[in-house]
């Protein structure tokens, strides 16, 4: 690692000639290694800052720190701590990746990031699944944590939940990827881990936009912050080379600005959907527990049958196929592989017959859930759903509204509470979901749905997908939607 090529750069600035070469990175002060190096970054519920002290009293050979803490370093550790190197920087954040990429600068040759509100997960995987039929080393990364396919790798400790992980963490990650002549990687890009600098090292081949509704407005604050936030990825990140590549929705209201920005970077153009230009799809019929889907790939008709439910799967699968193309796969190879995908644990995953298990847990991943399964409904629709608690208030009646709309008979219960009162969360999704039943426990509301259900209805349980665990308070108690399914019907 050069610490020196960051200084000479401008990213690193030294407090004094002391400029100690470490060897290891961490910017957890409880996690770090004797000899290594610390980087404070401010956070939003714990501020690096104040763990100074802390990485110095364990071993630190290096901090690096913000900008304005300048001062506060001289006065409180310069002197005190002689042999330590100490670094301010103007952009902490960046700071961490660029540090992350020269200690650990190996990285697949064919990386994918894929942003947008919905179908991250999703797409991901579809592109690894494909990839792996194709034969080809290949991993994805994301909310389901690190998966490799065909090799028999542990992945890193504490990768599952982060759909973006910390720069250091990635960086491992990437460099141990490359290390395994891994060479195929797709990634999911959150607008989170976009903001806050954690992917500006990553050496992109394609960066797919999935699509664009409300979410993680509590963070963002604005749809605009939001859309420019992971704007990043195609603006400031993706690299200009005859080999990189854009993969874009035609089919969403932010389309056209999206390409412009695509362009204006220099990026080649791959489009999907109705009105796609590379992959268009032609038609979709729903078939039981599959789709007949017909596209044109490049003027080319294709059919495949798709063995999961839902449009809005049949547009994941064509972003991966999109990705996929954008790395140099040929087309019926990936159709082929298509043919074989498995679905998403947690996203429209079969609990039970006729009983479905979702991830939606904003407006418009609710209203595709339910428009996905409505052909397969003869009888009624039934949906069982709740609002997270600490997160976006003002999507609570929208989702008890398109509900309402959507399915015929409602039942409103608890998702993840976290901290705030449940029975508040309910009352405001039911402000707009009027002759909706309530049941305070998910346990009871699983179970109300399932002796409603009557031949040919379908159950759609919504909001926590994958999960297992119910956050109530500062406590996690262990509680899966699939398992619960399948206790009640004593399968």
């Amino acid at each position: 690692m050069s610490i020196a090529s960051l200084i000479k750069k401008g990213i690193l600035t030294p407090l004094g000639k002391r400029v100690n070469e470490p060897t290891s990175l961490s910017i957890n002060s409880r996690t770090l290694e004797k000899g290594g190096i610390f980087i404070a970054i401010p956070g939003f519920q714990h501020d690096g800052t104040d763990y100074i002290e802390e990485a110095l009293t364990r071993g630190a050979t290096g901090i690096v720190a913000p900008a304005e803490f300048k001062a506060q370093i001289k006065a409180r550790f310069a002197n005190s701590y002689p042999d330590v190197s100490f670094f301010i920087t103007p952009e902490i954040r960046k700071a961490a990746s660029y540090l992350a990429v020269e200690f650990y600068p190996l990285q697949p040759q064919n990386i994918v990031a894929v942003t947008g509100t919905n179908g991250k997960t999703s797409v991901v995987t579809f592109t690894r699944q494909i990839w792996a039929q194709m034969n080809l080393p290949a991993a994805s990364l994301g909310t389901l944590g690190l998966i490799i396919e065909g090799k028999p790798l542990p992945p890193p400790t504490g990768t599952a939940g982060l759909n973006t992980p910390d720069p250091i963490r990635l960086h491992q990650i990437l460099h141990m990827l490359k290390e395994d002549n891994i060479d195929h990687l797709a990634f999911e890009a959150s607008s989170h881990g976009l903001h806050q600098n954690r992917l500006d090292s990553v050496r992109f081949k394609a960066a797919v936009f999935t699509n664009f509704t409300n979410d993680h407005l509590d963070y963002h604050q604005t749809m605009e912050s939001y859309f420019e936030a992971k704007c990043r990825l195609f603006q400031e990140l993706m690299v200009h080379d005859r080999d990189s590549f854009a993969v874009l929705n035609t089919d969403i209201l932010e389309y056209e600005k999206l390409k412009t920005l695509s362009r204006k970077r220099g990026l080649n153009l791959l489009t999907f959907g109705k009105a796609g230009e590379t992959i268009r799809i032609k038609s979709i019929v729903p078939k039981e527990g599959s789709q007949a889907v017909s596209l044109t790939v490049e003027g080319k008709s294709y059919d495949f049958n798709l063995p999961l439910v839902g449009e809005f799967q049949v547009y994941n699968t064509v972003a991966a196929l999109g990705a996929v193309m954008a790395c140099g796969g040929k087309m019926t190879s990936a159709l082929e592989a298509c043919e074989k995908l498995q679905g998403v644990p947690g996203r429209l995953e079969i609990a039970a017959q006729g009983v479905y298990v979702d991830y939606s847990h904003t407006p418009d991943g609710l209203k595709l859930a339910l428009k996905a399964l409505r052909p397969h409904t003869k009888g009624k629709l039934i949906v069982v759903f709740g609002c997270g608690g600490n997160r976006d208030a003002f999507k609570r009646p929208l989702m008890g509204e398109i509900a309402h709309q959507l399915a015929d008979k409602v039942i409103v219960t608890d998702d993840n509470p976290r901290y705030e009162n449940p029975a508040d969360i309910r009352q405001q999704i039911l402000a707009k979901c009027p002759g909706a039943l309530e049941a305070a426990s998910r346990r009871e509301a699983i179970k109300m749905a399932l002796k409603e259900m009557k031949p040919k209805d379908v159950v759609l349980v919504a909001g926590k997908g994958h999960e297992t665990y119910q956050l109530i308070g500062d406590q996690a108690f262990p509680f899966n939607d699939v398992e619960e399914v399948q206790k009640c019907m004593n399968l």
